[in-house]
């Protein structure tokens, strides 16, 4: 969407997307944003659009920084207004990307949202994740991480069963094991090499084995190819890191680089 002039908008003029898929701001960190602000000011804009129900510009990005810029005193504030409509859809993208990048959401607040915009746009997780950007598998984890009781979510959420771990629970077939291995994980009884175990022996070896970490073929020509990943591979994972090899090969080819210069960029990646 074509973006306005900057301009300096009055703090108690902007208000909070309720949708916002962050809910959550960390005490200490917009404690620190806060005295930054009050030292050198707003660097980077917010990005804002005008709700006429509202009568009052609603943030699409930069919620932390206005949050803060209230907390330091500030009256107005530097904002990018978005011109035209912009939908549901694409603002929920929108936020998605700029707290995913910031690594700002919590797993719960980023699987909720990643839910959302995948049934907004009637898409498939693997579509998804090449239009976002993200792994195809950080998809996949979210939705696993919606199917816990609500107890297990919040566990989740606030720290104490690392994200991980909650996968690896969501894969035990009944609540009430479910709940026993949260609850072992947050009295630090037990970390993810026991959960999986234990899932393992309750649904068989056979069911969860874990799948290929390192895949590689030969193709026509005598031309190998090997994808490997620290943690087993998916399907959505494997397709979105060859589309994002081929994306970068089709540029370079297009700016008349040398091939080496792929491999270089795949290094530094």
């Amino acid at each position: 969407m074509p973006e306005a002039t900057l301009l300096m908008i009055a703090v108690d003029e902007v208000c909070p997307d309720p949708s916002q898929p962050r809910q959550m701001f960390d005490k200490d960190d917009l404690n620190r944003m806060t005295a930054s602000i009050a030292a050198r000011g707003i660097l980077q804009p917010i990005r804002v659009r005008w709700d006429d129900q509202r009568a009052s510009w609603v943030i699409i990005s930069g919620e932390c920084r206005w949050r803060a810029a209230k907390q330091a005193g500030l009256a107005t504030v530097p904002c990018l207004p978005v011109e035209g409509e912009l939908s549901e859809t694409d603002l929920l993208a929108d936020q998605i990307i700029e707290n995913t990048v910031r690594n700002s959401l919590k797993p719960l607040e980023l699987a909720r949202s990643l839910a959302k915009l995948k049934a907004l746009k009637g898409c498939t997780s693997q579509t998804l994740a090449r239009e976002l950007g993200i792994s195809g598998g950080a998809i996949t984890k979210a939705e696993a991480l919606l199917s816990l009781p609500d107890e297990i979510q919040a566990m989740v959420d606030d720290g104490r069963v690392p994200e991980s771990v909650g996968y690896e629970i969501s894969r035990m077939p009944d609540e009430h094991g479910q709940r026993e291995l949260a609850y072992s994980v947050a009295a630090g009884q037990m970390n993810r090499d026991h959960v999986a175990e234990v899932v393992r022996q309750k649904i068989g070896r056979k069911d969860v084995r874990p799948k290929a970490g390192r895949l590689s073929c030969k193709l026509d020509g005598g031309i190998s190819v090997t994808v490997s990943s620290g943690d087993p591979l998916t399907w959505d994972e494997l397709i979105a890191a060859l589309d994002q090899i081929r994306k970068q090969a089709k540029k370079l080819y297009e700016d008349g680089k040398d091939i080496s210069a792929l491999a270089r960029l795949l290094r530094a990646s």
